[in-house]
């Protein structure tokens, strides 16, 4: 606890200690101060060394009046030296404790706040992941997981090249910022197992790897670029029946040419028939964009559905091609149903038509009439170019319009059978279909009973 104490008893060899105080060392090493250099009355002087743990970690100074220390003394001066060293060690064992016990609390503290992040990246709706040094995937987010529909455990260790087919071209692409500066967004297509998805990307260097984080616009771009078509189709649909009329009007006003009454009848049919083609257009972006902005009013009445499915089969007799027969079948003459009566006709008319432009080798098309359960069924069967299967859900979509170059048919606005449904559901009802290739398709639709 303390070392041997330095007595002043035995004047040999003179050393200079701080303060400019002189000790001797007698024969057997022990210091002795000299009287004559000293404080007045002082005669022996004894410093202790204070140790801790083997280090000197203080001195304790003694002045005495007698010529030297006695033996009790010695002992007194020992057991106070060493009580000063096993206050300083424990205060050391204190400072120690509550060293370990901040980094502990600081060691907690880190551990909580890394464990909300990670529950924070769990819960947000943009998937992220961390790329190492060596590009191995070494976090991956619930959200990830949903994109891309690999598991975090399935991909943790492993390539980025693993999960997104396409990474070595992509990743060239995605700028990586620095912590300090913000992330600028870039959109991609990416391959993840045979699918093609858009992800915007932002990534940002971190101590020991990049950080990722992507979110979902394959919905997003898929819809842009149907709006994209639909513009495109919206203008080549209405130039066309605006170039005939157009034209049709300018030879009817020419009097330099002399036009049969024949001639002349089939130019005011041809403006006629366009002009109708025209008001359908308008029609169907106009109930697109009520239906959209959710104010379209419809009725809610007692309708005889054989009634509707008469008016429209006679509306669309007028525009009947030769090679295509209409026929009614009500085998639910008189059931009623609940609905609005001009928007049933106009479903109705739609599938007719669509019906009569799928058949272009000809054949029936029937429209029939049953009750089920609860509903009133009605279908419109045709012996056309049918649709596949993986179609069946996507025709009812906005936009959506079968390749005119693989049906050779010509397309329409897109927004048909997206009326047509949007039309049965709020009235309560449901709309499907029933096709196979080459076989013909039977669209359907059913209203509550009344």
């Amino acid at each position: 606890m303390c070392g041997e104490p330095l007595l002043i008893n035995a004047l040999t060899e003179q050393v200079k200690q701080p303060g400019g105080v002189y000790y001797d060392v007698d024969r057997e090493g022990r210091l002795r101060k000299v009287p004559e250099e000293g404080a007045p009355g002082v005669r022996a002087a004894m410093m202790l060394p204070v140790k801790l743990d083997g280090e000197v970690v203080g001195v304790v100074q003694l002045h005495n009046a007698d010529a030297e220390y006695d033996d009790g003394q010695l002992e007194l001066a020992e057991g106070l030296v060493g009580l000063m060293a096993a206050a300083a060690r424990n205060a050391r064992l204190h400072h120690t404790a509550q060293a370990e016990a901040a980094a502990r609390a600081r060691a907690e503290t880190i551990a909580a706040e890394r464990e909300h992040a990670v529950r924070v990246l769990e819960a947000v709706g943009d998937g992220v992941f961390l790329l190492d040094e060596e590009s191995r995937i070494g976090f991956w987010n619930r959200a990830a997981e949903l994109v891309t529909g690999r598991f975090g455990e399935d991909v943790r260790g492993r390539p980025a090249t693993e999960v997104f087919e396409t990474w070595e071209r992509v990743v060239e692409e995605i700028p990586v910022s620095e912590s300090s500066t913000a992330a600028r967004p870039v959109t991609l297509p990416v391959d993840v197992e045979g699918r093609e998805l858009w992800l915007s990307f932002v990534a940002v260097r971190m101590p020991g790897g990049v950080v990722y984080a992507f979110r979902d616009l394959t919905v997003e771009r898929g819809l842009e670029q149907a709006k994209s078509e639909f513009i495109a189709t919206i203008s080549h649909e209405l130039r066309t029946p605006m170039t005939a009329v157009l034209g049709a009007a300018k030879t009817l006003l020419r009097n330099d040419i002399k036009l049969s009454p024949e001639r002349r009848r089939e130019l005011l049919e041809m403006i006629g028939a366009q002009g109708t083609r025209l008001t359908q257009i308008t029609e169907e972006v106009l109930i697109a964009s009520r239906l959209d902005r959710g104010d379209l009013r419809l009725d809610r009445e007692r309708i005889v559905v054989g009634d509707v499915v008469r008016t429209a089969v006679e509306t669309m007799r007028e525009h009947l091609p030769g090679s295509i027969s209409l026929e009614v079948r009500p085998e639910a003459n008189g059931a009623t149903a609940i609905g609005d009566r001009n928007r049933i006709e106009q479903v109705l008319v739609n599938l007719i038509d669509n019906a009569i432009k799928y058949s272009p080798r000809g054949g029936e098309v029937r429209v029939s009439t049953e009750q089920t359960a609860g509903a009133v069924r009605v279908e419109v069967r045709d012996q056309g170019l049918g649709i596949p299967h993986a179609e069946h859900d996507a025709i009812f979509e906005k936009f959506y319009r079968h390749d005119a170059h693989q049906t050779h048919v010509t397309g329409g606005t897109g927004l048909g059978l997206y009326i047509c449904r949007e039309l049965v559901r709020r009235m309560g009802g449901r709309i499907g279909v029933h096709s196979q290739p080459g076989v013909g398709s039977t669209f359907y639709f059913e209203l509550p009973r009344a």
